[in-house]
């Protein structure tokens, strides 16, 4: 299908946008369950320990989040793609802000991937070079660098999904309560980023894995509705 309004059975730009939803929840789900932690978040010592000794494990699952959120942003595509009448602008801006927040969640797990590789070279350095190698930890740490991205993460990728759902709704193909599901996690992440751009991801880490929770169950939805429209 190029520029026509809907979905049409056995469309390949739709059935990539399915199995993109699907795939993407799957990654993310794998790679927050494998995900290493430390006891107390707020314990900079003890995440650094934590993270030390899994450090393969942590870049994988930096690794697999990654993949998981680009493959949803293909699932984004295809409901931008369907969408050229009513909702239409809605769901372009979304699309463009969620490229942007890809890119950022992007820069926000390289900065995963690099933080245990620091860790490691500081645990294995000679005394004289310490310092030196514990200033980039510092700097790649969660109340370093990460202390920023990860609040803007979410503002910009959630302000993506609110806007898409305004789209959905809009729309005469997708079902309301998919736009309106996209509008509610849009607004809480918002919210959550702005919240945590002043607190830190640490004190509000519960709330976090209870929103991305639901939306996982978002994501499978649209994945399996459009799925059943494509296949």
């Amino acid at each position: 299908m190029s520029q026509g309004e809907g979905i049409i059975r056995g469309d390949t730009y739709q059935k990539f946008s399915g199995v993109g939803f699907l795939l993407g929840s799957l990654l993310i789900i794998i790679g927050s369950l494998l995900l290493p932690r430390a006891s107390d978040l707020g314990d900079v010592q003890a995440m650094q320990e934590a993270y030390g000794e899994h450090a393969t494990l942590l870049q994988a699952c930096a690794l697999l989040l990654t993949l998981g959120f680009l493959a949803v942003m293909i699932g984004t595509s295809g409901i931008y793609q369907s969408v050229t009448k009513d909702g239409a602008a809605w769901t372009r801006i979304g699309f463009y802000f969620h490229l942007v927040g890809v890119a950022l969640w992007m820069v926000g797990m390289s900065l995963d991937i690099s933080y245990p590789a620091a860790i490691l070279n500081w645990l294995e350095s000679p005394d004289s070079s310490k310092e030196v190698a514990y200033s980039v930890v510092t700097v790649l740490s969660p109340v370093g660098i990460g202390r920023g991205t990860f609040p803007l993460n979410l503002i910009v990728n959630w302000l993506a999904f609110a806007f898409i759902g305004i789209g959905i709704y809009q729309s005469t193909i997708y079902p309301r309560w998919m736009g309106l599901g996209g509008l509610f996690l849009g607004i809480l992440g918002f919210i959550l980023g702005t919240i945590m751009t002043f607190t830190g991801r640490e004190a509000l880490v519960e709330y976090f894995v209870f929103f991305m929770a639901l939306n996982l169950l978002w994501w499978l939805a649209c994945g399996i509705w459009v799925i059943r429209k494509a296949w």
